[in-house]
């Protein structure tokens, strides 16, 4: 379907709904954080840092958000889980039913460890790891991983409401309630959250959808297709994007001719936790193999660089710092990348070693 829709427009209402263009200014306003929160949920502790720090909406606020995801993990506000696959992220409590439905995944093969924990955690009313580990006839990794599989099924719960590592488990169903095995269940919380992520996307190809999701693609696949048949979304084919799928409700926007599309010159430096990351991280993993990238650099809309360099507790240096613009916009914007790529990373800790291969 042809539209009023182009790039450049995508793009601007994409940076406008995530937050990059209109950042939350009041850092107490609980309410706009949360209205922006439940737009790009599951919302995970931003990459290489600690695996007990709480979720933060990177670029997105002009405060930092720390106090205020922390307050709402307090009050379990927001709740830990494994989504998308298995990644470590945050939802708010109001729906965590829906995520926790939408990307539960059970188990291959329910082996006696997996039975070993679930009796130990329920019969001593909550144990932390390290317990566990003490008290199972088991290997430490093997009881780690058998952790992970029961928190990606939504069996056990791991209580984080502070920084602390060493978190107790207990019985999910007891402290919130069963996730149902009901493929119509299934099926309905799937297409309600990828409604919100390309609500949020404004424009999503079915292989973005699988980076950010963690869906086969038999599922996407069905699903989209239910969705377009009912007229939730709409099939496009945009100039310089492709193929794609939309919210039919945003078709006409675009004739209303009601959108700004001017994308503000911008560089945001984004790690691999972040929303827009994992929509497009299949494409970046490809574009940069073999690299170890620390974060991703997002050009006036579209990722067109990377930071480069080995992560490590404490200080270390910025290898490299590639970008994928002609030679002349890469020297005009030199300054522009180190001040984004700056912003996290504090000269006094991490130096720059090289801007596009030359020394800094």
């Amino acid at each position: 379907m042809t539209t009023g829709w182009n790039k450049t427009l995508v793009l601007a209402e994409r940076l406008r709904r995530q937050g990059f263009t209109e950042p939350l200014a009041d850092y107490q306003d609980e309410v706009a954080y949360i209205s922006l929160f439940r737009k790009l949920q599951p919302v995970a502790p931003v990459h290489f840092t600690r695996p007990g720090d709480p979720p933060k909406l990177v670029h997105r606020t002009e405060y930092d958000d720390m106090e205020m995801s922390s307050s709402l993990r307090v009050r379990q506000s927001l709740v830990k889980g494994r989504f998308q696959g298995g990644r470590v992220a945050y939802v708010l409590e109001d729906d965590l039913k829906l995520y926790a439905t939408a990307f539960c995944k059970r188990p291959k093969v329910f082996k006696q460890i997996h039975e070993d924990v679930m009796i130990a955690v329920k019969e001593s009313g909550g144990l932390t790891k390290e317990q566990l580990k003490e008290d199972l006839p088991y290997p430490p990794g093997e009881v780690g991983k058998a952790l992970q599989d029961l928190q990606t099924a939504f069996l056990l719960y791991e209580q984080q409401t502070d920084n602390d590592w060493d978190t107790g488990w207990l019985i999910f169903a007891e402290e919130w309630f069963e996730i149902s095995d009901d493929p119509e269940n299934y099926e309905a919380a799937v297409m309600k959250v990828l409604l919100q992520f390309i609500e949020s996307m404004v424009f999503a190809s079915e292989v973005s959808i699988k980076s950010w999701s963690g869906w086969t693609a038999k599922t996407i696949r069905h699903v989209v297709s239910k969705l377009v048949e009912c007229g939730e979304l709409i099939s496009v084919d945009i100039e310089e994007l492709g193929k794609g799928l939309m919210r039919s409700h945003d078709i006409q926007l675009a004739e209303k001719q009601e959108l700004d599309s001017r994308i503000p010159r911008s560089i945001w430096m984004l790690d691999k936790s972040d929303y827009l990351v994992r929509a497009e991280l299949d494409d970046l993993q490809a574009r940069y193999k073999g690299l170890e990238v620390l974060q991703y650099l997002l050009v006036d809309g579209v990722f067109r660089g990377v930071v480069l360099g080995h992560w490590r507790i404490g200080p270390y240096d910025i290898d490299d710092i590639l970008m994928e613009l002609d030679e002349t916009e890469t020297a005009e914007r030199k300054e522009e990348v180190l001040h984004a790529v700056r912003k996290i990373y504090d000269p006094s800790y991490h130096a720059i070693l090289r801007y596009n291969g030359q020394k800094c």
